[in-house]
């Protein structure tokens, strides 16, 4: 007898039994392989990207995989949003366009460069209304930010042809949404440039933290390489080391030191290998497993976005549901969910604009920066509310979509909804 057929009346967080008592597993889980060669870089002393084989190698591996020619690897997520927004040409006075909902790294990254925010809404598959960004561009209008939330692909055909008209940069944000789909191009290789966050709970992850940045475009690689290493200069070439032998001032900018270590890249090489073989069809067929058991339940309104031409890649799985019809708020349904032994989440980050950064603005030193320009102020995020977003944000559960779980976790998760919705609907 299936797990779903098993549902006692009385829900856990109320005393009764749970639903399940044998702990989820966690991720992430590293290979065979990459636990047998992670002591190399140690027993060799080659750490740094400039004395080791495995940062070149991950990036050409990275930049293969996307079948794009570039790739700039980082230490961190922020890295590659700091240093594909400085090679997009965002300068102090801008305004750069992005989804509210969205992860806040490339957000804080546009406030480091000195320009401003501009949140547009979403549509009801978490990610950016093409229909409603042309009202927010302005002459100081710089740049686009397209965030591809929990694996879904955004609607990119609409968002290029608008940047096309305007003369306006792409970048995808695709922190959640490694391996996505948008007519069989690569997400982060549609736009101008890609960024991805490979840190310890992403789809690829090089350790704890990690970054990567993806493009064609050959002034944005060099331009991201040599800000990534202190801004020194590309122009005989992309060797620090030879160029610094051959004279020893090479810095022609100002740049900062967001270099991937060797053990991070050779973490990352090894995690790729299984991507297609492991990773991605089991988070497929995990995110479709879930949209099949719950789709038809009439607490659920809207599934995870997936279609042929926007294939969604699963980090996770958000299913709007209707709230009119539930007894509780839906903080009380997910901590019962998590009460039955299940782990979910709510949504994340739809109202990026209630950020205390933002609505009070706190900028930096006694000038404030970059909130003491007239633009600035007139740009009044404590007032700003983006209604679907906002309906989003009190609506969203979010089951996980991790390739190690079993079918016997998903059964879990549907038991466990279908017990809470039981118990909590009208």
């Amino acid at each position: 007898m299936k797990v779903s057929e098993i549902i006692s009346e009385k829900l856990a967080i109320d005393g009764g039994a749970a639903l399940n008592t044998e702990a989820f597993p966690l991720w992430p889980v590293y290979s065979e392989k990459t636990y047998q060669m992670l002591a190399e870089p140690l027993r060799t002393a080659k750490l740094n990207y400039w004395s080791g084989p495995y940062g070149k190698k991950f990036e050409q591996e990275l930049a293969d995989w996307h079948q794009a020619k570039y790739c700039v690897t980082t230490v961190n997520e922020y890295g590659a949003f700091h240093l594909a927004l400085s090679a997009l040409g965002v300068v102090p006075g801008d305004e750069v366009i992005c989804p509210s909902y969205i992860y806040f790294p490339p957000v804080f990254a546009i406030l480091q460069l000195g320009a401003l925010p501009v949140f547009s809404d979403v549509d009801y598959s978490h990610t950016l209304d093409p229909k409603l960004i042309e009202e927010k561009i302005t002459a100081k209008t710089k740049a686009i930010v397209v965030g591809h939330m929990y694996g879904i692909v955004s609607d990119m055909g609409p968002i290029m042809a608008i940047a096309k008209k305007h003369g306006l940069r792409v970048l995808e944000d695709c922190t959640e949404c490694f391996g996505g789909l948008y007519q069989g191009k690569k997400a982060g290789t549609v736009g101008d440039v890609g960024c991805f966050n490979l840190c310890h709970t992403k789809h690829l992850t090089t350790g704890g933290e990690g970054g990567a940045i993806i493009t064609n475009d050959q002034d944005i690689f060099q331009t991201c390489f040599s800000l990534r290493d202190y801004g020194f200069d590309t122009s005989n070439g992309l060797d620090m080391i030879k160029e610094e032998q051959r004279r020893l001032y090479v810095h022609n900018r100002i740049g900062c030191n967001y270099r991937m270590t060797e053990i991070q890249s050779l973490i990352g090489s090894c995690e790729l290998e299984r991507m297609d073989s492991w990773n991605l069809p089991l988070r497929r067929r995990n995110g479709q497993y879930l949209i099949d058991a719950l789709k038809d339940h009439p607490l659920v309104l809207h599934v995870p976005f997936d279609s042929e031409e926007r294939k969604n890649s699963f980090w996770w799985a958000p299913f709007a549901l209707d709230i009119e019809k539930l007894k509780v708020p839906m903080k009380q349904f997910l901590a019962a969910m998590g009460a039955e032994g299940v782990p979910v989440y709510g949504p994340l980050w739809p109202e990026l604009y209630k950020e205390d950064v933002l609505r009070d603005k706190c900028g930096i030193g006694a000038d404030n920066y970059p909130f003491n320009t007239p633009a600035a102020a007139k740009m009044d995020y404590a007032k700003l509310v983006l209604p679907t977003a906002k309906w989003l944000a009190e609506r969203t559960i979010s089951f996980f979509a991790h390739p190690h779980y079993e079918i016997r976790h998903l059964d879990k998760y549907v038991a466990a909804f279908n017990k809470v919705a039981k118990a909590y609907m009208k």
